[in-house]
């Protein structure tokens, strides 16, 4: 509850999930982070059952979501947990408008902004299994760590430069195939 009403009021928002998709026909979900302005939070979605409220405030269609590569957290989030993402901005996207290069990792995006080497060696580890390591956490802190910080750096450069509408755009279409059912 605290978390919810730290979040409910905030328009800008940057998510990210951690999943196990391996032997599976859907993704099992295991983590939601989430990022404000002024926090971080790390939902254990195996021990968090009642999503509606959760729904309700990402769904509001006066929120912008900040996601890299919105599509897989899109159908992670629309099939685990019946949650549908519109108002979405991709910074994965962005970049790819921005400097003409195609699907750019997430640590690649951090070091070209940030100078900052994000350890990446968690990225397929056992989501499902707790407790989750220091490591995992650390891991799944940083993943949303940068993302804002991102966004409004592209969304100058994206305005600056009248390539926004493009870049809303192409978000959309990425949350849009994530959300098919």
């Amino acid at each position: 509850a605290s978390f919810l009403n730290k979040i409910k009021n905030k328009d800008l928002l940057g998510i990210d999930t951690e999943f196990e998709w391996r032997n599976t026909y859907y993704p099992r979900i295991s983590l939601i982070q989430i990022v404000t302005d002024e926090d971080i939070f790390l939902i254990d979605c195996l021990n968090f059952s009642d999503y509606s409220e959760l729904k309700r405030i990402l769904e509001d269609k006066n929120k912008q979501i900040i996601f890299h590569s919105a599509r897989s957290d899109c159908t992670v989030l629309s099939k685990c947990l019946n949650i549908h993402l519109k108002n979405v901005f991709d910074i994965q996207v962005a970049e790819g408008i921005l400097t003409n290069k195609v699907s750019l990792g997430y640590g690649l995006i951090v070091r070209n902004y940030f100078s900052s080497v994000l350890n990446k060696s968690e990225t397929n580890s056992n989501w499902l299994k707790r407790p989750l390591t220091k490591s995992q956490i650390k891991y799944a802190y940083e993943d949303v760590l940068y993302l804002l910080e991102i966004y409004k750096v592209q969304l100058k450069k994206l305005s600056k430069e009248g390539l926004l509408p493009s870049c809303l755009e192409k978000s959309a279409i990425e949350a849009k195939l994530g959300n098919q059912e």
